[in-house]
């Protein structure tokens, strides 16, 4: 029996459980990461600041209740960006929309349509800025990271 309890916590440990989404899923279809977050070395350098989301219908809805922030044209891609109550900006391309800055969203309502071009097949981005930093969010979706092993 004890041998039983001690798998159970390195499994745990070693594998352990999603955390529990706190927005709702952006797009529609299969929950896939078709490119992860990868931080940049520096504030200005190369990385991925957020998740490349598969995606199967051309609905964008808000993952987070808050209020428009910005919604433009950034280097040939619409994007929107909706600050939450908190402060952290989650902000999503490609896409057309036709709210304006100032308007309050709802978790789960509509506010955008996905246009192509990011991925090689229908995606939408996601990036999450909390204090002015990029961060993966993967825990606000729910996504729990693998654990990898390291050599001794």
């Amino acid at each position: 029996m004890s041998l039983l309890l001690a798998l159970v916590v390195a499994l745990s440990v070693l594998f352990p459980p999603a955390p529990e989404a706190s927005w709702e899923w952006p797009t529609e279809g299969s929950r896939e990461i078709l490119r992860d977050f990868q931080a940049p070395a520096t504030p200005w350098g190369p990385g991925h600041r957020g998740l490349d989301l598969a995606a199967s219908g051309d609905e964008v809805q808000a993952p987070v209740a808050g209020v428009i922030s910005f919604v433009g044209m950034v280097a040939d891609r619409g994007v929107i960006t909706i600050t939450t109550n908190t402060g952290a900006q989650v902000s999503m391309e490609p896409v057309t929309s036709e709210l304006s800055w100032g308007t309050r969203v709802s978790q789960g309502e509509v506010i955008a349509t996905l246009d192509q071009g990011h991925c090689s097949q229908l995606c939408l981005h996601i990036g999450l800025r909390v204090e002015g930093r990029y961060r993966s969010p993967r825990a606000e979706l729910g996504i729990g990271l693998r654990s990898v092993l390291l050599p001794w």
